[in-house]
C-alpha cells in the first residue's frame, strides 16, 4: 500500500514538472545551447555552477525518470531552433524497476531517432549510468541495482551510440569508483544520487566531452 502511494506520488509530480517544462519552453527567454535531459541525478544538478561555461544550458531532468517515460514525454525536454547538445543521462531508474534491458535500449533509440529527426544539427552525449554503492546502508535506496548489471547495459548504451552518427557515448562510470570498485561515499548521498562532490568529479568528466 505504502510502495503503491509512493508511486502515485512520484506520478503526479513527474506530471507537474511536465507541465512546467511544457510552459517554460514556449515563453522561455533563453536559446539553449545545451539541454541536460535525465532523471533526478541530471534535476538536482547544479550545472551553471559546476560546468562553468557561457554557453546557455537548460536543465531539463525529472526525478524518477525512465527511457519509457522519457520516449512519451519527448516534447517537455526539448526546445529552441539552434541547440549544439543534447545532453541524456538516463537508466537508473529502469535497472531500479528490473525493466528489461532491452525495453530501454528501444525506448533509448526511439528517443535518438527522434532527437535526430526534430535536431539533425545536434549532437547527442549519451551518458553512461552512474555506478551505486552496494554498501548495507544505502541497500533501501540502491535495491536491485549492482554495478555489474550497470556496467552491462553502459556497454548496450555503448553499442547503440556507435551505430550513429549523430552520438556519442561519454564514459562516466569508471571515474566516479573507489578502490572497490563502488561509487565513492563522499560521492554520494545515499548510494545513488550525488552529493556535491560527486556533482563536481561528474562535470569534470563531462567537460572534456562537451565544451
Amino acid at each position: 500500500m505504502a510502495v503503491q502511494l509512493l508511486e502515485n506520488w512520484l506520478l503526479k509530480e513527474q506530471e507537474k514538472i511536465q507541465t512546467k517544462y511544457r510552459e517554460l519552453n514556449q515563453i522561455s527567454v533563453i536559446e539553449p545551447d545545451i539541454i541536460f535531459i535525465g532523471d533526478s541525478i541530471i534535476e538536482y544538478y547544479p550545472l551553471q555552477e559546476l560546468l562553468g561555461t557561457s554557453k546557455n544550458i537548460v536543465n531539463r531532468g525529472i526525478r524518477g525518470y525512465q527511457t519509457g517515460l522519457l520516449r512519451e514525454n519527448l516534447d517537455a525536454h526539448l526546445y529552441g531552433d539552434a541547440v549544439d547538445q543534447i545532453v541524456l543521462l538516463i537508466g537508473t531508474n529502469d535497472i531500479g524497476k528490473d525493466v528489461p534491458m532491452n525495453e530501454a535500449l528501444n525506448n533509448l533509440e526511439s528517443v535518438i531517432q527522434s532527437i535526430s529527426r526534430d535536431y539533425p544539427l545536434s549532437q547527442i552525449k549519451l551518458v553512461s549510468i552512474l555506478p551505486a554503492h552496494q554498501g548495507e546502508e544505502y541497500k533501501q535506496t540502491v535495491y536491485i541495482r549492482t554495478n555489474e548489471k550497470i556496467m552491462a547495459w553502459n556497454q548496450a548504451y555503448q553499442d547503440l551510440a556507435s551505430a550513429y552518427m549523430q552520438v556519442e557515448f561519454v564514459p562516466v562510470f569508471e571515474n566516479l569508483l573507489d578502490q572497490e570498485g563502488q561509487l565513492k561515499a563522499d560521492y554520494t548521498t545515499d548510494g545513488l544520487h550525488l552529493s556535491v562532490a560527486g556533482y563536481q568529479a561528474l562535470s569534470n568528466t563531462l567537460k572534456k566531452y562537451i565544451f
